[in-house]
């Protein structure tokens, strides 16, 4: 149900009752009197879309406010109006939906590093999983993505192995040290971090302590702090100029030697499962040739060597091939090959025209996808099966619906949380040659 409101002093408008169909009034609306930046209305969320705004309706409009959640009757203002879609902040939640929590941050509406604090943890998983399925109906086309259950993180909290500081200060140096505020450039200051690992917050604890009193003075306006791993020794906070040492990551009691500024899956509680997901998708048997692109430090090279004919490891990052190599020598992986550069042109240039046969291609790109450079040359190298590793469904879906045009078929898409009161969603995709293709 619907109540708009004139502004701030303005006395209802007539809204629907069960006698009225919402849909009629919505029509009366859209005909008449339009949406006004400052207008008030209370409004029913009924979803929670991908990106962790609530979704509602206002007039003729799909309504997105922040901070809601399905079955929440929230009192909003509208800040932004666009032809088929409006935004509003809340003001108050009236009516609470049954899936609503109380956030454990002091800062959660300001800092920008969570948006789904305020809903129990098994609702975040149920809207993941709504939110994949839906994304690849809508971009990729598909009737029924075959998506499987997902999987839970074993920590809703303090999941988080590595977290990015950032540091504002004046002509006397860095004063201030946090995370960034929610859509915008403020600088949220922060006691503790809930998502961040207990051993980060330690050091980030002992970093705020150093640099109020002045004895230490990092070079950047950045400061990255490594959880530690059980077991081994402490990862020490490099708060000086130049390259920072590398750091060792365990998964699976393997240990992965990886660029103190370098990229690695955040979440040390479930990177194993990610792990174990992308190894059974590729189904080796000892004899294909894999190549691994994207492949950072070689996390997954580590796994899928083992079982692999010859591997093939590409990544762009200079410093991630060398701790790649690094790993690779130490697990006595002399079939393991990487190469360092552009993924479209190593596909191109070293696989195509040489004739190599390519069974299996692990895909793991950026937020933002492969992108049709990628995918025609991986089209082109014809291999039997593709896993496609990605933290964005939407660029996944994109990049599925172009796969599956050059004949593969989407056969599996297993949702992991590896983002917990994130809106984030990690997928895994198994796609495989058609049979008439």
């Amino acid at each position: 149900m619907l109540r708009r409101f004139k502004n701030c002093t303005g006395w209802p408008v007539p809204f629907p009752t069960a006698n009225q169909p919402l849909k009629a009034e919505m029509g009366r609306y859209a005909m008449g009197s339009g949406l006004q930046i400052g207008e008030r209305a209370r409004v029913r969320i009924e979803d929670v879309a991908f990106g962790g705004d609530g979704v509602g309706r206002v007039s003729d409009r799909v309504l997105f406010v922040p901070f809601t959640v399905d079955g929440d009757e929230a009192e909003v203002e509208i800040t932004e109006i666009r032809k088929r879609y409006a935004r509003a902040k809340p003001l108050g939640i009236p009516v609470p939906s049954r899936h609503r929590v109380r956030p454990i941050c002091p800062v959660y509406l300001r800092c920008g590093g969570c948006r789904l604090q305020h809903i129990a943890y098994a609702h975040q998983l149920a809207l993941k999983q709504r939110q994949v399925e839906e994304t690849f109906i809508r971009i990729a086309g598909l009737t029924l993505p075959p998506v499987a259950t997902i999987l839970s993180s074993p920590r809703a909290f303090g999941w988080r192995g590595k977290a990015e500081f950032h540091l504002a200060g004046g002509r006397g140096g860095p004063r201030q040290v946090g995370l960034m505020g929610r859509g915008s450039h403020e600088l949220v200051e922060v006691a503790h971090c809930g998502i961040a690992d207990e051993s980060v917050n330690v050091k980030y604890a002992d970093f705020r302590a150093a640099l109020g009193s002045g004895k230490i003075r990092p070079p950047g306006e950045r400061q990255v702090i490594w959880s530690d791993e059980p077991g081994e020794s402490p990862t020490a906070i490099f708060t000086g100029p130049g390259r920072p040492p590398d750091v060792i990551r365990v998964v699976r009691g393997r240990h992965l030697t990886v660029p103190g500024r370098g990229f690695f899956q955040a979440n040390v509680a479930l990177v194993g499962e990610l792990v174990e997901q992308v190894v059974e998708m590729c189904g080796l048997t000892g004899r294909e040739t894999v190549i691994d692109a994207y492949a950072g430090s070689g996390l997954f090279s580590m796994f899928l060597g083992p079982r692999a004919g010859v591997l093939y490891g590409i990544e762009g990052d200079r410093e991630a091939v060398r701790c790649a190599a690094i790993n690779l020598k130490r697990e006595g992986f002399p079939r393991a090959t990487f190469l360092h550069g552009d993924v479209a042109d190593l596909l191109r240039k070293e696989f195509a025209p040489r004739g190599r046969d390519v069974d299996v291609i692990v895909l793991d790109p950026p937020r933002d996808g492969c992108g049709d450079r990628v995918l025609d040359a991986v089209a082109v190298l014809h291999p039997e099966r593709i896993v496609y590793i990605s933290c964005n469904p939407a660029t996944q879906a994109r990049d599925v619906r172009f796969l599956t045009i050059r004949g593969y078929g989407l056969r599996r898409l297993q949702p992991l949380d590896m983002f917990p009161q994130t809106a984030h969603i990690e997928a895994v995709a198994l796609l495989s040659r058609n049979s008439r293709s």
